[in-house]
């Protein structure tokens, strides 16, 4: 069954923000996702931020979108981001009449007891990097630390 604060959005917009991780992998990849939810449309945009611990500190930064279902008390979320590419001249300046659009993010997840992301709420994303495509699956999905936090003090949970 869906919380209360779930059933009541019909209207408005609200922030959630989530890791996205392997809990038993150190130094693997970590996805921060910091989304805004339109509930009347069912859209979500945002941002995708991954890192990783043996890497840069900055591996992938994306604007994403996407829309999300409810399922009983669960929310399925599918996200996507897409950047717009460039081609360059000789000079190496940059042309917008041959700029086009490449996929460049993927995610699907299953929020359990909605947008809290409790216990068992898990995903799977894919990232283009450096030309080739890097999947993670099995990715443990909690709440933000900082958001937890905030809807502990507003009593929100």
């Amino acid at each position: 069954m869906a919380n209360q604060a779930d059933r009541d959005q019909k209207s408005g917009l609200f922030i959630v923000n989530y890791n996205v991780f392997k809990s038993n992998q150190v130094g693997g990849y970590n996805l921060q996702l910091r989304l805004s939810v339109y509930p009347p449309a069912r859209r979500v945009t945002g941002e995708a931020i991954i890192t990783h611990a043996t890497a840069q500190p900055l591996v992938f930064e994306n604007q994403v979108q996407g829309h999300y279902e409810e399922n009983g008390g669960n929310i399925e979320l599918i996200l996507q981001g897409v950047r717009q590419h460039h081609a360059q001249d000789q000079q190496g300046q940059q042309q917008q009449a041959h700029a086009h659009l490449r996929e460049d993010f993927f995610f699907d997840g299953l929020l359990k007891g909605g947008w809290r992301a409790e216990h068992g709420s898990h995903g799977r994303y894919a990232f283009r990097l450096n030309g080739r495509w890097i999947e993670e699956i099995g990715q443990e999905i909690q709440q933000s630390e900082e958001q937890h936090n905030a809807h502990k003090a507003l009593r929100l949970l």
